[in-house]
């Protein structure tokens, strides 16, 4: 059964620690039937974080349970909106909560990107969720499951009227971790794989969105040839990893043939030789994508000036 609606009472009480801070309620844009108060935005001065003027938003939600949600958001101008949630029953300990995030911590702007992120902030972590990266024509998100052990999840979108002809391999070059982008309608989709508990993870997944909008956003700036030249060797590895699932029958079939020829007792090689297809048994189980049997194709250098192609352009490896 739906809750009812926030009474005026109800309103006021909830507002009251925010009241008391000197932030007002927004009663145009708040909605009484979904239990959520607005509260009125205001201008933050962040240019001591390198983001000059920000605008903040604070939205409280009372969910039927009882329990109170508090979004805190910060937007530039020319960015993507960060966000700081706190859950409790607590308003005032929620608002000091989000408060103490740091803008630097939500929100970056880079050489040809800006940066936000959305955080879960319990009572003694912050958890990342969530993150957009904004460049010319392009938006990267980022989206990771609170449960252990699942990659996160990451789109790459055309935002402006132009398309892009981008390799595979753009991200995947980045680490094992990374996978290659395959292509979707609008766009590309590829998977980070994130490590250990709910701490290690933010770090990691921070961390990983920091490179990749840097990597991005200098690639994108260059010739695609300087993408080939610069990551030549993590471009080779990264059609190996590909090549995998391909090379362990191959290297079964080569070691059950090759392993009579061998004697036992003269050669160390043969030790090798049989534990080649093991080896590459279990480098096949800690791949990030699903297997595939294929030939990879051989990177290439590109010679045409710019990533972007028209709208009936060709899409290019």
């Amino acid at each position: 059964m739906d809750a009812a609606p926030l009474t005026h009472h109800e309103v006021l009480a909830l507002a009251e620690p925010f009241v008391r801070r000197g932030i007002a309620v927004d009663l145009a844009a708040s909605d009484r039937i979904a239990r959520r108060i607005a509260l009125r935005a205001r201008e933050l001065d962040a240019a001591a974080h390198g983001l000059g003027t920000l605008r903040e938003g604070l939205t409280l939600e009372s969910l039927p349970t009882g329990t109170l949600r508090l979004v805190r958001t910060l937007a530039g101008a020319d960015g993507p909106e960060a966000s700081a949630e706190a859950m409790g029953s607590n308003g005032a300990e929620l608002l000091e909560r989000v408060m103490a995030v740091p803008p630097s911590a939500l929100l970056r702007r880079g050489h040809g990107f800006v940066l936000a992120r959305h955080q879960v902030v319990h009572a003694t972590a912050r958890v990342f969720a969530r993150g957009v990266v904004r460049l010319d024509d392009l938006e990267l998100t980022m989206t990771v499951s609170p449960v252990r052990g699942v990659a996160a999840e990451l789109r790459l979108v055309e935002t402006g009227t132009v398309s892009f002809a981008l390799p595979d391999d753009l991200l995947a070059v980045l680490g094992w971790d990374w996978t290659r982008l395959m292509r979707e309608r609008g766009g590309w989709r590829t998977r980070l794989r994130l490590r250990g508990g709910s701490d290690r993870r933010t770090r990691t997944a921070e961390a990983e969105l920091d490179r990749a909008a840097e990597h991005l956003a200098r690639t994108l700036a260059d010739p695609p040839s300087h993408f080939h030249e610069r990551h030549r060797g993590a471009r080779l590895f990264a059609m190996f990893r590909r090549s995998i699932p391909l090379l362990t029958p191959v290297a079964l079939v080569i070691a059950v043939l090759s392993l009579p020829r061998f004697d036992v007792e003269a050669s160390p090689l043969w030790v090798l030789m049989y534990h080649v297809p093991t080896l590459l048994i279990a480098l096949a189980f800690l791949l990030q994508e699903l297997p595939a049997f294929e030939i990879p194709p051989w990177p290439r250098a590109r010679r045409e000036p710019s990533w972007r192609i028209s709208p009936a352009g060709p899409a290019r490896r």
